[in-house]
Parts: C-alpha cells; sequence; structure tokens
C-alpha cells in the first residue's frame, strides 16, 4: 500500500514539473496544447488539400459532354413522352369502343329479354283463356251431368213406384 501512496505522489508532481525544450521552460499542459494546435493545423492543412483536389476534378469537367449528354436525354424523354400520348389516345379509344359495345351488347340484351316477356306475356293470356274455357266446360258438364243425375233419380223412383203399384195390382195376377 505504501508503494501506491508513493506512485500517486509521484504522479501528483509531474503536472507541475517544468521541462526544457529547445530552450524554453515548458509544462506537461502547454506540450499537450501545442500538440493540439500543431494537429488542427496539419488537420486543416489536409482538409484543404482535398478540398483543392475536388475543385480541380469539377474545373477539369467537360461541360460540353454534359450538356450534349442532356440533350439526348431531353430527345429522348420527348420521345417517350410522344410514345406514351400515342398509347394514351389509343388506350382511350379503346376504352371508348368497349363502352360502346356494351351500351350495344346491353341494348340487344334488354331487347331480347323484353322480346321474350312479351311473348311470356302472350303465352300467358292465352293460356290463361284456354284454361276459362276448359273450366266452363267441366262447369258445363258437371251441371249437366248433375241433372242427368236428377232425372235419372226421378226415372228410377218413377220406376219404382210403378213397379210397386204394378206388383200391388190385384187384377195384374
Amino acid at each position: 500500500m505504501a508503494d501506491l501512496e508513493e506512485l500517486i505522489s509521484r504522479g501528483e508532481g509531474i503536472k507541475d514539473k517544468k521541462l526544457r525544450l529547445f530552450g524554453l521552460k515548458v509544462t506537461g499542459a502547454s506540450i499537450v496544447g501545442a500538440l493540439a494546435l500543431i494537429s488542427t493545423i496539419l488537420g486543416s492543412l489536409y482538409g484543404g488539400f482535398l478540398m483543392y483536389q475536388k475543385v480541380e476534378r469539377i474545373a477539369n469537367l467537360n461541360l460540353g459532354s454534359i450538356s450534349s449528354q442532356m440533350k439526348k436525354t431531353s430527345a429522348e424523354v420527348l420521345r417517350i413522352e410522344e410514345h406514351t400520348n400515342t398509347i394514351k389516345v389509343e388506350i382511350k379509344k379503346d376504352i371508348t369502343d368497349l363502352r360502346d359495345a356494351m351500351w350495344n351488347l346491353e341494348s340487344k340484351t334488354d331487347d331480347k329479354l323484353q322480346s321474350a316477356d312479351s311473348k311470356l306475356t302472350i303465352y300467358e293470356t292465352k293460356l290463361d283463356t284456354k284454361l276459362q274455357s276448359v273450366d266452363t266446360k267441366l262447369t258445363n258438364y258437371d251441371t249437366k251431368l248433375d241433372r242427368f243425375e236428377i232425372k235419372l233419380d226421378k226415372t228410377k223412383q218413377d220406376m219404382n213406384k210403378q213397379i210397386t203399384e204394378a206388383l200391388n195390382n190385384p187384377l195384374a195376377n
């Protein structure tokens, strides 16, 4: 433990020590500050050098070739725009043609449905008329059958009465 305390006390004494460098008395803090100043100056010079290189590259650019490339690109963009407009017009025409075809198909379908509906209505009317006629005939036959049965019953009763009278007649024996 005593050694540690001795090391700490020696380390504390270093910051106060002054060194002689190139005939100047300097402390540790001034050496660190000088190193920071030197590194800042060197970093600035390096950054300036890189900036100079970039400016030189920009200065050496061939603006004529860039301009001609931009003109080519503009021409391509215009050509593509014209082609796109042509396609747009064709698509609009196709959509209009499809809409017209759909309306025509819908109109024809409506006409066919109305025709079929009217034919069904006519057929239903004829069928109702025939059914009413058949129903009327059946009713007439029922009425005639009822009258015939009534007459048959009356005739039967009359015959039974005549037979009974004939059998009961003493002169008939």
